[in-house]
Formats: structure tokens, C-alpha cells, sequence
């Protein structure tokens, strides 16, 4: 048997036991292969599986690593956080460093009319960039200070949102090892620095990379500085300048506990979907055995269904997604017309986007809306939820739904969305892995009753079963609504006993 299938055979095995012993392994291998030759044979592996091994006479046992406790959060720091979400803003001392940079790079006030309108033209080149997606260039000053500016408020409070459901989610370990690709001028740094600062628990190294010069030159003077500020629950390490397209592996921390990707391959347009799970495979060489990689993108359609294709592609090369996505019939989806986001409340603009709009269509420099489409994926098996469609149980497939037009019927899916609507007629996007055309479950502007609000406490990405649910087809848009009823039935679906959230998939 080949080293190959002898892997396959130890995974299989883990995958059905917590503990168990080489000789069962040998017995799968075929004789002819000492204990000791095998043990040899897969040492390599065992970090990579989440596997020890340790003697015990004349065999070994093999067993899951223990997992290190999640970090806790206390109460207080708890509400802090959530009552900054309540009234979302960029921290004031960020604010004062980000002015200060403008007034060092440029020897003027950021109030100065001369560099105010400079940075209005560099936010004007950059939107028109982006939507004739074009490739923006970060290689001349006023193109990051219109960043600053402009994107990188709304990005700083999106992250924070994204980190504190990765703590929510038990995947952060009280000291993390965290890698920022393509970190521009350190947002995502910033993010993770302020929140834990306010949290007042857990801590982390950072190591970024970034190609442009420019960029690097506003991220090392702005992130080490607030982590300072923040009381240094942060190592900032001295970023790596390198295009993410030419890394070598070697260079790079090893053991990353998370691994992140914001707003960056959708920059990659001279490369396919195929190359770019491609790259992010690649670097996923330097996880932790229990590391995450959290990819997240803008909400718009190119990039958010571009997104979804990334992602299964990088799951096809041996990847498990944790969230949002849950493939409760443990099929293989098909993402090309998965157009999914979260949208969270909107910032307060800064007082230099404010000085912005105090020009010429002012509208045009505020951009305070949380809109992002975002994956977690995982070096192990472990996954949001652990619930499968039982067999036998009687909920149609989505995939099957031309087959029940104008019924009632029963389903069960994961809602990825909040509510595309409005306040009278909502909508909600849902999956279950199967359907080629969107789904949406529509609640009626007419409908009255305690369904009219049953999927706004649902969380996104959670998991619900529709009880007597009316089906129609949308000609229009190519896609099938999922009409709530007054009598239709709505109740989460549940995990079994001990496997609520975080669990790992069987």
C-alpha cells in the first residue's frame, strides 16, 4: 500500500474513533509492514490530522489532540463591544492618527482645500475603477489617503463585526497567530487591534503583507501605534513586502491560527476562479492544524457570486467551509448564481469624511453602509453546524422544487441572508446545497400573524425547517419563492445533543 492510501486509511479511522491503536491501522495496510515502519510512515501526517501518537508496549495509540480552550470573554468586555456596535464609529484616537499621517505625508492639514480636493479626485478615479473593474493602483500618495479616507472606516468596523463572530464561533484561541494578505494600509490589523483592546481579553501576533510601498508606508505608521495605544494585547511584526502571486512559503509564519483575505482576491483579475483557490491552498500550507482562513469580499454581485465559486473551488481542494454555508444534504452546491451578503447598521461618518462632502456633491464622499459577502473555511473537518437532513425525513429538496410549483410542501435550509425586502414584503435567501436557482422564502406585505416576523431573530447562516410552505416559480428572475402562509410552521432545526455551534462534521 502506498503512503497515500495508508493516509487515507489513518483518516478514515480518525474520522470514526477519538482513540485507536497501529495494529488497527496495520490491519487496514495489509501485512508485510512493521508497527514500527508504519508509525515511521505517518508521523509526518499527524500534525497536519490533529493526531498524537504515543507507545504502549509492543504498539502505539493513536488519538485526537486535545483542543486548546477558546478564549472567554467576560461580561463587561462582552457589552462593550456590543453597545460599540450599537453606535458604530471609528475610534476617536484612530481618527487623530489617520489625520496625523495626512498631515506628515503631505506637510499640510488635512483640512487644507488642496488636499481635501486631491483626495476627492483619488476617491473619484478609484470608485470609477472599481466599477469598470479595473485594477486600482495604490502607488502614489493620494490614492491611499482616498482610501483612508473613504473605504477604510466602513472596512475597519466590517472586520470588527467579522472577528467578533469568529470569537462567538469558539474558533479564537486566547493568543492567536494571525496573517493579513494584501493588508493595504492595515485595516484589518487596526480592526483586530481595537477590538480586543475593548474587549480587555485574549492577544494576538499580526504579520501582514502588502506589495505597495505606499501602503506599507501608511500601515507603519498607523498600526504599531495603535496597538501601542491599545495597550499592546497586539505584536505588530514588520509586514512583508511581496505580491501575495509570488510568496515564497518559507518566508512566512507557520502555524497561522487564522488567515485572511479582505477585499483582495477580487482584485486579482488576471487570474481565473481556478488560480485563485489555487493561491489560497497554497498558503494554507502554513495553518495550524485547527487554523481558519476567512475570505471576504464586496457584497455587489461580480464579486459576491465570484466569491462563492472561490470558496467551493478551494473546498474541492480538500478544504472544509465552516460558514456560512451548511450542507445539510451533504452535496456539493453549485455557486454560480449564489449571490449572498450580510449588511450590519451603518457608521457614523469620520470627521474627515465629513469635511469631504462639505464640497461638491458631498453625497458622493460619504460611505458609511456595512455590506460584505464573506466565507470561513477550515484546515480540519469542523464546521458551524453539524445538522444533516435525516433519511426518510419528509422535506423536499430545493433542487426539486419545479417538481412542486403552486404546493405546500415541507423543506428545510440555511438562511443566507437578512432580509433583501423591505418592511412590508421580506425576502430572505436560503440553501440547502442543492438548487441550481436561487430560493428565496417571501413573506407576504399581506401576511399578519406571528410569522410576519419568524426569520428576522434568525441569524444568518442558521438553519431552519419551513412546515407547509406554498412554492412559486419567479419567471422573471429565473429563481423560486418559498411564500410563508399563516399556517405554515417555522422552527429552527436543531443539532443533536452536545453538537450546538462549533462542532466538528462526522
Amino acid at each position: 500500500m502506498s503512503e497515500r492510501d495508508t493516509v487515507a486509511a489513518l483518516k478514515r479511522l480518525a474520522g470514526a474513533k477519538p482513540e485507536f491503536r497501529l495494529s488497527e491501522l496495520q490491519k487496514d495496510t495489509g501485512k508485510g509492514q512493521s508497527r514500527a515502519s508504519l508509525a515511521d510512515i505517518i508521523r509526518p501526517h499527524l500534525d497536519d490530522l490533529g493526531l498524537t501518537l504515543r507507545p504502549a508496549g509492543d504498539d502505539y495509540v493513536i488519538s485526537r489532540r486535545p483542543e486548546e480552550e477558546p478564549l472567554t470573554v467576560s461580561d463587561a468586555g462582552r457589552e462593550r463591544q456590543l453597545a460599540f456596535f450599537r453606535n458604530p464609529e471609528v475610534p476617536d484616537y484612530i481618527q487623530r492618527q489617520v489625520e496625523a499621517y495626512i498631515e506628515k505625508k503631505t506637510s499640510k492639514s488635512p483640512d487644507d482645500p488642496v488636499v481635501l480636493d486631491r483626495m476627492r479626485n483619488a476617491i473619484l478615479v478609484q470608485k470609477s475603477q472599481y466599477w469598470k473593474e479595473r485594477q486600482v493602483s495604490y502607488r502614489k500618495a493620494y490614492p491611499v489617503l482616498g482610501y483612508l479616507a473613504y473605504h477604510a472606516p466602513v472596512y475597519l468596523v466590517q472586520f470588527e463585526h467579522i472577528f467578533w463572530q469568529f470569537i462567538n464561533q469558539g474558533l479564537a484561541k486566547p493568543h492567536m497567530r494571525i496573517l493579513d494578505v494584501g493588508t493595504g494600509p492595515g485595516v484589518v490589523p487596526l480592526a483586530i487591534i481595537d477590538l480586543y483592546g475593548r474587549i480587555g481579553s485574549g492577544s494576538a501576533e499580526v504579520y501582514a503583507i502588502e506589495r505597495s510601498e505606499e501602503h506599507l508606508e501608511a500601515y507603519n505608521a498607523l498600526v504599531p501605534a495603535a496597538a501601542e495605544a491599545r495597550g499592546g494585547a497586539v505584536r505588530v511584526e514588520k509586514p512583508i513586502r511581496e505580491d501575495i502571486g509570488a510568496l515564497a512559503l518559507e518566508n512566512l509564519p507557520d502555524r497561522i491560527d487564522l488567515m485572511v483575505f479582505s477585499n483582495v482576491l477580487n482584485e486579482l483579475r488576471h487570474i481565473d476562479i481556478s488560480q485563485r483557490a489555487d493561491l489560497v491552498v497554497g498558503l494554507a500550507d502554513r495553518l495550524a492544524p485547527d487554523g481558519t482562513i476567512i475570505i471576504v469580499e464586496p457584497a455587489d454581485l461580480a464579486n459576491s457570486t465570484a466569491m462563492r465559486q472561490v470558496v467551493r473551488a478551494i473546498a474541492d481542494r480538500g478544504l472544509t467551509i465552516h460558514s456560512p454555508c451548511s450542507f445539510i444534504r451533504e452535496t456539493a452546491c453549485n455557486p454560480a448564481r449564489c449571490w449572498t451578503f450580510e449588511q450590519k447598521g451603518d457608521i457614523r461618518p469620520t470627521w474627515l469624511m465629513e469635511r469631504l462632502a462639505e464640497g461638491k456633491d458631498g453625497y458622493r464622499f460619504i460611505n458609511v453602509d456595512i455590506k460584505y459577502s464573506s466565507a470561513f473555511l477550515r484546515k480540519d473537518t469542523r464546521t458551524q453546524h453539524a445538522y444533516r437532513v435525516p433519511p426518510g425525513a419528509k422535506f423536499a429538496r430545493l433542487s426539486h422544487l419545479r417538481q412542486h410549483i403552486d404546493r405546500k410542501i415541507n423543506v428545510v435550509a440555511a438562511l443566507i441572508s437578512g432580509n433583501l425586502g423591505d418592511n412590508r414584503t421580506k425576502v430572505y435567501k436560503v440553501c440547502d446545497g442543492t438548487p441550481a436557482n436561487p430560493i428565496y422564502a417571501v413573506i407576504p406585505g399581506t401576511l399578519r400573524g406571528p410569522n410576519r416576523d419568524a426569520l428576522g431573530e434568525i441569524a444568518y447562516g442558521d438553519i431552519v425547517k419551513f412546515y407547509g410552505i406554498l412554492v412559486r416559480f419567479n419567471r422573471d428572475h429565473n429563481a423560486y419563492n418559498l411564500v410563508v402562509l399563516p399556517g405554515t410552521r417555522i422552527e429552527p432545526a436543531e443539532c443533536p445533543a452536545g453538537e450546538e455551534g462549533g462542532t466538528r462534521a462526522t
